[in-house]
Order: structure tokens, then C-alpha cells, then sequence
């Protein structure tokens, strides 16, 4: 975890918050400004703790593999790799990551909200997509060029369509001078499909992951500066009512009545019960 300070979109919202809670008019949205940023914290912190475990597998699997490699007498040995549970446990968690920065960008959605004079769609894409030229929708629009689109593209082909493989291994290659531990991403996630993945040296799970993270937190303080900005200048908060509820589902009655999630007596279902 970080040792320990807040995203700066949640800083910037606290200090907003207490700059206007003693003001007439600001109650919703100062409930807001605490509620929503502190659920975007939640998943970035989560974003965080899957990468720190996804580096300490690593780096533990490193350690093993370069211990093999070295009692080569020969010399010959081109790479050394390995297949088991922790191996798994890295993909997984890469998964994980992916998920948790997604429903973060959806969350940044959300929060800059406020800064529209109508509802704002609370979803990253949806507000990246929008025409005009305001600069928060600017700073998306940039992230979805740069990194956002990728990201999501991996996020929904190990999400929806296939693992990275079904025989998943993290090797130590020998190149030259130096050798390289490797996770394997494919370069090609819109394929979807194992058998037409490809795979270069310059993608490599770990390192991507780290770059997303640099990326992410790049684009928290690109957004908590345009917001602060913003409020300066006297538009930020331009919507301070109708906040909650944006984008909130509804099933039909009939739908909802055929679903069961406690019995009677308030346990959970038996695995198997309909």
C-alpha cells in the first residue's frame, strides 16, 4: 500500500469540501465531495495492492530462477522459467489490476460531474466521447488516446474472452550481457482468441502494469490541478444538485422478483439452489 497518501483528486475534493461546506447551497455537493472520492480511493487502492503483489511474485520467482541459471556450469543455458501457483496467482492478480483501474477511470467519470451544468455520463469512455472542448473532457479525451484504450482493451479480452494462455510461465531469459525476467501480454488483445495472440520482447506484464501506474497517477493530478483550476476561475462546482443516483439501473419487477439472494431464515442460498 502507499505509505500513506491519498490520490490527489481526492486531496483536492477534501480541501474543496471544507472550503465550501460553511456556504449556503453546497450541502449535496459537499456530501458528494467526500462520498465519491473516497470510493475512487477505495479502487486505486486496490489497483495498488494488486501491482505491489504482482512485483513481490516477481521478484520472488527472480531470485529462484537466477539461482538456477547461475549453477549452469556450461554456460550454455539460454533461459529457465516457471509454471506453478504463483505463476497463476500473477495473471490473476494482473486481471485484478486491470479491473481496478477501469472502475477508477469510471469513478474519475463521476466525480468531475460537477464541473458539467446537465448530467454528465458517468463513465470514462462515454465522457471522452463528448464533442465539446471543455478541458476536463480535453484531459480524457488525451488518456483515451494514449493509454485508456489500450487498457480497456486488455481489460475486456482476459475479462470477458480468454487468458493470456492456458499454460501461463514466467522465464528468465539470457540476452547478451544481461537477462530478463518475463511475464508474458500479448501485443494483440482484439484478437481474443489464444491461438492468435503474438508476442513481442517489447511487451511484458509487469512492465506495462508499472507503466499504467505511472500513467494513472499522472492523470489523477492532471485532474485534480484542471479541477482546482476550474474552481479558481469560478466554474467548478457549476451543479451542486442531483447529484446521487446518475446512471442508477432499474429491473423490471418481474425480473427482480426471480431473484434470490437470502433464504428465510437470512443465510445465503445453498450452492446449486435455484
Amino acid at each position: 500500500m502507499r505509505s500513506y497518501r491519498s490520490p490527489e483528486v481526492v486531496r483536492t475534493f477534501d480541501e474543496l469540501r471544507k472550503k465550501l461546506e460553511d456556504h449556503g447551497g453546497y450541502s449535496e455537493f459537499c456530501w458528494f465531495a467526500r462520498e465519491y472520492p473516497r470510493c475512487y480511493r477505495f479502487h486505486m487502492d486496490g489497483a495498488d495492492f494488486r501491482l505491489r503483489t504482482i512485483h513481490a511474485l516477481m521478484t520472488a520467482i527472480y531470485g529462484e530462477l537466477s539461482r538456477a541459471a547461475a549453477s549452469d556450469s556450461t554456460g550454455r543455458l539460454f533461459g529457465v522459467s516457471v509454471s506453478d501457483a504463483r505463476v497463476l496467482r500473477i495473471y490473476w492478480d494482473f486481471e485484478s489490476y486491470l479491473s481496478e483501474i477501469s472502475a477508477s477511470l469510471d469513478l474519475l467519470a463521476r466525480i468531475v460531474g460537477p464541473a458539467f451544468r446537465q448530467d454528465s455520463p458517468p463513465s470514462f469512455s462515454k465522457l471522452a466521447k463528448r464533442k465539446d472542448s471543455h478541458p476536463l473532457v480535453l484531459l480524457f479525451r488525451k488518456a483515451e488516446r494514449l493509454w485508456v484504450g489500450r487498457l480497456k482493451d486488455y481489460r475486456d479480452c482476459f475479462v470477458h474472452y480468454t487468458p493470456v494462455d492456458t499454460q501461463l510461465s514466467v522465464s528468465l531469459t539470457k540476452f547478451d550481457s544481461r537477462r530478463e525476467l518475463r511475464a508474458k501480454l500479448p501485443v494483440n488483445p482484439n484478437v481474443r482468441d489464444i491461438l492468435g495472440f503474438r508476442y513481442t520482447q517489447r511487451v511484458e506484464l509487469l512492465a506495462y502494469a508499472i507503466s499504467v501506474h505511472k500513467r494513472m497517477s499522472s492523470f489523477d493530478k492532471a485532474i485534480a490541478t484542471a479541477v482546482w483550476r476550474l474552481h479558481r476561475e469560478g466554474f467548478f462546482p457549476l451543479r451542486t444538485e442531483r447529484l446521487f443516483f446518475l446512471g442508477q439501473r432499474y429491473r423490471q419487477e418481474s425480473e427482480a422478483a426471480g431473484m434470490k439472494s437470502v433464504n428465510i431464515n437470512g443465510q445465503p442460498p445453498e450452492l446449486g439452489s435455484r
